[in-house]
């Protein structure tokens, strides 16, 4: 099961909108919600599983539990055997709290029940088909994709709303207020647990098959000889974004000195350089003390975020290659500049990737 919780404080964009902060926490959900656009359209996605007769839908690693008119928290819990405190303590809710009709709960632990089917035919290939006819274009790489029986959740923090988490996942917010039985306010709570609708594979449809046509034999000249090019040589990790000095290390521990990337310092001015080949997925401005971000998308659902940077020379789209110069770090009081790596939309160490 994947499990999005997000503080990670800068973007890692997928990025890491919760992005940056350099001299403090870097925020990715102020930033990587509502800059996150990778496509131009929501997906369309599945309609949600039905629960059982107590209310409750069982995913692969996690239940929840779907409230009825009248519900309380004290009346869920009784009909899965339950203490409400337990309940409610899970979701960040009061005793006394009452639910509306249809809204989800997280469920602490496994109550049983039969387990969620993928419908037929449902693939992980042909859902990025999905998303990629609902945008127009090719995914460059594979995005974080929950599944019928597992879909992802996402834990909500300061700074997010429905129509930001929507975005991020490229879902509509009409969709995630449906699966997850918002009010008509949309309104989320801090620390509540979205699940994030499904991608739909019913409306994908294969490109069509030319029909086998007899090959023209003609006479083929001989080859032109052509110098045969030297490969270059294998990137061994990342290259370093710019020349400086760490002035905050990464560090993923909650708290005021959490940090989701590392934070050089370097003189206002100095050359940012891309970390490794790439397609630049967003040029921003964030809300959260990073100033201009960049985000870069890699192979293997890898992206890389680059904050405080000034005279940015790529746009959204453009392809990059390792090394390349992307801009100079931004002016400051010190001048400083954010880079994160993230797997998915998981900030990691990016230690390892510069080495």
């Amino acid at each position: 099961m994947k499990y999005f919780g997000k503080r990670t404080r800068i973007a890692s964009v997928l990025l890491a909108t919760s992005f940056l902060t350099a001299c403090e926490s870097v925020n990715i959900p102020e930033v990587r919600m509502p800059d996150l656009n990778f496509r131009s359209a929501p997906a369309p996605v599945i309609d949600r599983p039905l629960p059982d007769a107590r209310g409750v839908i069982t995913y692969e690693t996690y239940q929840v539990m779907v409230a009825r008119s009248g519900d309380t928290v004290a009346t869920m819990a009784e009909r899965i055997g339950m203490a409400p405190t337990e309940l409610a303590r899970h979701n960040g809710l009061n005793i006394g709290y009452t639910p509306r009709a249809g809204e989800v709960l997280a469920l602490p632990r496994n109550v049983g029940g039969s387990l969620v089917r993928s419908p037929s035919g449902w693939t992980p290939d042909l859902a990025i088909s999905a998303i990629d006819n609902a945008s127009g274009a090719i995914t460059v790489t594979q995005p974080s994709l929950g599944r019928p029986d597992e879909p992802l959740r996402h834990r909500v923090e300061a700074g997010d709303s429905a129509y930001s988490i929507a975005r991020l996942y490229n879902v509509s917010v009409t969709a995630l207020a449906s699966w997850n039985g918002l009010g008509a306010d949309l309104g989320v709570r801090v620390g509540q647990e979205l699940i994030i609708p499904v991608p739909d594979t019913s409306r994908t449809t294969s490109a069509p098959v030319a029909p086998a046509v007899k090959p023209v034999v003609t006479p083929t000249p001989a080859p032109t000889p052509v110098a045969t090019p030297t490969p270059a040589p294998a990137a061994n990790g990342f290259v370093k974004p710019v020349d400086g000095t760490v002035a905050r290390p990464y560090n993923p521990q909650a708290g005021r000195n959490k940090n989701d990337g590392i934070d050089y310092a370097a003189p206002a001015g100095t050359d940012v350089r891309v970390a490794a080949a790439g397609t630049v997925a967003l040029v921003s401005q964030s809300t959260g003390g990073l100033g201009t971000i960049v985000l870069v998308r890699h192979a293997n659902d890898v992206l890389t975020i680059y904050g405080r940077v000034d005279k940015v020379t790529v746009a959204k789209g453009d392809r990059v290659s390792r090394g390349q110069v992307i801009g100079v770090v931004a002016a400051g009081d010190p001048a400083t500049m954010h880079f994160e790596v993230r797997k998915g939309t998981e900030s990691v160490d990016p230690a390892p990737y510069l080495r």
